[in-house]
C-alpha cells in the first residue's frame, strides 16, 4: 500500500520569527519614510531660510551707488529696444547676439567688475550657493533682467531677459516684497531653492535685487547622508529587538503550544486510559491563558466519553428539527393558492436589497406591478372559485414572462416582480410580451370568462440617483400600473 504523503507543514515557530522580523522591517521602513518626509521639509525650509537671509544680507552690505550706476547703463541698453530680445523666444537669433554684444562695454566698467568680485566673495564663504546675482524686474512686462553674476556665466550674462514667473507676481504690486523663498525648475541648473531681496537707493526706491539660488542637489545629498545613518541605526535596533523577541516568545508562546499540540496528537480513542493519564499529568508553568486552556482540555477530555453518545442522539434531532424548520419556513413564505412567494416573503427580499443600497453596492433591478382587473366583478358574478383561476392563470403568465425574476403575490390581486438578471435587460420587450398576452386573452371569446383575465403592468428600474430604497422604485412603478390600467379601461 502506498504510503500516503503529509501535506506541507509551515510551522508556527517559523511564521512567529517571519512576522516579528517582517513587523521590524516595516517598522524601519515606515520610520525611513517619516523621517526622510520630515527631513525633506525641514532642509527645503531651512534652505528657504538661509537663501532669504542671505539675499537681505547682501541687499543691505552692497554698494548702493555702483548697484545704482550698473543696473541704469543695463536698463538704458534694454530700454533701447522697442522689441525686447526675450532669451526663451530669441537666443540664437541675430537680434540676440546683437543685443548682447551691446553688454561687452559694460563689463568692462569699474563698477560691474567690483560688483562681481564682491558677489563672487560672498559666495566662496556660503558654499552651499549655487549662485549670487542681481536682477531687475520689468513690472509692466514682467521680465527679470539680469545685472550682474558672481561670475561669468552662459546661462545668466548681464543683460538677459527672462519671464517672471508667476510665483513672484505678488512683487509686481508690491516691489518691495522681493521674490519670495521659492522652489523653481530651473532647466540645465536642476532644482533650485531662489529668494531675492530688494536694494533700495536713500529715497527708499527699488534699484534692483539681490538674488540667491541653493541647488536642491545640495540638500538631498545631504538628506541622503543622514537617511543612510538613520537607516543602519534602525536597522541594528530592529536586528536586537528581533532577537529578544524570538526568545521571549518562544518561551511564552511556541512551548506551551508545541506542549499541548503534542498531548493532543497523543489522544487514541482505543486506549482511553493512557490518554486520560496523559491529559491528567498535562502541566504548563506560564501561568497565562495557555494554563486556562490547558484545564480546560482536561475537563473536556473527562467529559468527552460521557457526552459522546447524548451529542449524537441530540444531533439526530437537531437534524430533525432544521428539516421541520425549513419546511415551516417554505410553507410561511409561500402564497397558498398561487405557489409564489408571498407578502412575508416579498418584505424580508426587499430588506435584503435595501442593506445593499445602503452598503453603496452596485445593483441593476427593477420593480414591476401586476394588477388583475375586475377580480371583484368575477367573484360576484362567477364564485371565488373562478376568481381563483384568474388569479392563478395571471400568475402562471408573470412567472412564464419573467422567468428569471422573483414573483411576489402581496395581495388579493396584486403580484410584483424584482426584475433582474437577463429580464432586466430584455424587460422592454417582456413587458411588451405581457400586454400583448394580456390583450389576446381578453379578447379570446372561446376562454371562460374567468380565464380571459386582463391585467395592468407597471415597470421602473432603480437608480442609486435618486432612489434610497426600493419603495422609491415600487412607488414609481406602482404610479406606472395605473396609469395603465387608466389606459386600459379608456380603450
Amino acid at each position: 500500500m502506498k504510503k500516503e504523503k503529509k501535506p506541507f507543514r509551515f510551522p508556527i515557530r517559523i511564521k512567529t520569527i517571519l512576522v516579528i522580523v517582517i513587523f521590524g522591517l516595516v517598522l524601519t521602513e515606515i520610520a525611513m519614510v517619516f523621517f526622510s518626509v520630515v527631513s525633506s521639509n525641514d532642509n527645503q525650509i531651512n534652505y528657504k531660510n538661509d537663501a532669504t537671509e542671505l539675499s537681505n544680507t547682501i541687499a543691505l552690505s552692497i554698494d548702493k551707488t555702483k548697484t545704482k550706476t550698473l543696473t541704469d547703463a543695463v536698463i538704458a541698453i534694454y530700454n533701447s529696444y522697442d522689441e525686447k530680445p526675450v532669451r526663451e523666444e530669441y537666443e540664437g537669433t541675430p537680434l540676440y547676439e546683437e543685443y548682447l554684444a551691446k553688454f561687452d562695454t559694460i563689463k568692462e566698467t569699474e563698477e560691474y567688475k567690483y560688483l562681481q568680485e564682491y558677489l563672487a566673495s560672498v559666495k566662496s564663504v556660503n558654499l552651499n550657493t549655487e549662485g549670487i546675482y542681481l536682477g531687475w524686474v520689468d513690472t509692466t512686462l514682467k521680465y527679470t533682467l539680469y545685472i550682474v553674476y558672481d561670475q561669468e556665466n552662459e546661462l545668466y550674462p548681464v543683460g538677459v531677459i527672462d519671464y517672471l514667473y508667476e510665483e513672484d507676481y505678488p512683487m509686481l504690486d508690491n516691489p518691495k516684497l522681493g521674490f519670495v523663498a521659492s522652489i523653481y525648475d530651473a532647466g540645465e541648473e536642476g532644482i533650485l531653492v531662489t529668494a531675492g531681496a530688494p536694494i533700495v537707493d536713500d529715497s527708499d526706491n527699488v534699484i534692483c535685487y539681490a538674488l540667491v539660488d541653493i541647488a536642491l542637489a545640495t540638500v538631498r545629498a545631504k538628506q541622503a547622508s543622514r537617511i543612510i545613518r538613520l537607516f543602519f541605526y534602525l536597522l541594528s535596533t530592529v536586528i536586537v529587538l528581533c532577537f529578544i523577541g524570538i526568545i521571549v516568545i518562544n518561551f511564552i508562546l511556541i512551548k506551551p503550544i508545541k506542549t499541548l499540540q503534542d498531548v493532543t496528537n497523543s489522544y487514541d480513542i482505543n486506549d482511553i486510559e493512557e490518554t486520560h493519564k496523559r491529559f491528567t499529568d498535562l502541566k504548563l508553568y506560564v501561568h497565562d491563558e495557555f494554563t486556562d486552556l490547558a484545564d480546560n482540555m482536561k475537563r473536556m477530555e473527562n467529559d468527552i466519553h460521557n457526552k459522546i453518545n447524548e451529542l449524537s442522539e441530540v444531533n439526530k434531532e437537531l437534524v430533525e428539527s432544521q428539516k421541520v424548520a425549513e419546511k415551516m419556513t417554505e410553507l410561511a413564505n409561500k402564497d397558498s393558492l398561487t405557489g409564489v412567494r408571498n407578502k412575508t416573503a416579498y418584505d424580508n427580499f426587499v430588506n435584503n436589497i435595501n442593506t445593499k443600497i445602503t452598503n453603496k453596492e452596485n445593483l441593476k433591478f427593477g420593480v414591476a406591478m401586476v394588477d388583475l382587473n375586475y377580480l371583484k366583478e368575477i367573484n360576484d358574478d362567477y364564485g371565488h372559485d373562478s376568481g381563483d383561476v384568474a388569479l392563478i392563470k395571471l400568475c402562471n403568465l408573470i412567472c412564464a414572462t419573467f422567468a428569471h425574476s422573483p414573483v411576489f403575490r402581496v395581495g388579493g390581486d396584486e403580484f410584483i416582480i424584482i426584475v433582474r438578471s437577463k429580464d432586466y435587460t430584455e424587460s422592454d420587450k417582456l413587458i411588451s410580451t405581457f400586454n400583448a398576452k394580456i390583450d389576446e386573452l381578453s379578447e379570446d371569446d372561446e376562454l371562460l370568462p374567468e380565464e380571459k383575465i386582463s391585467a395592468a403592468i407597471g415597470y421602473s428600474e432603480f437608480n442609486k440617483a435618486i432612489d434610497n430604497n426600493v419603495d422609491d422604485v415600487f412607488k414609481r412603478a406602482d404610479k406606472a400600473m395605473y396609469e395603465r390600467k387608466h389606459q386600459m379601461k379608456n380603450k
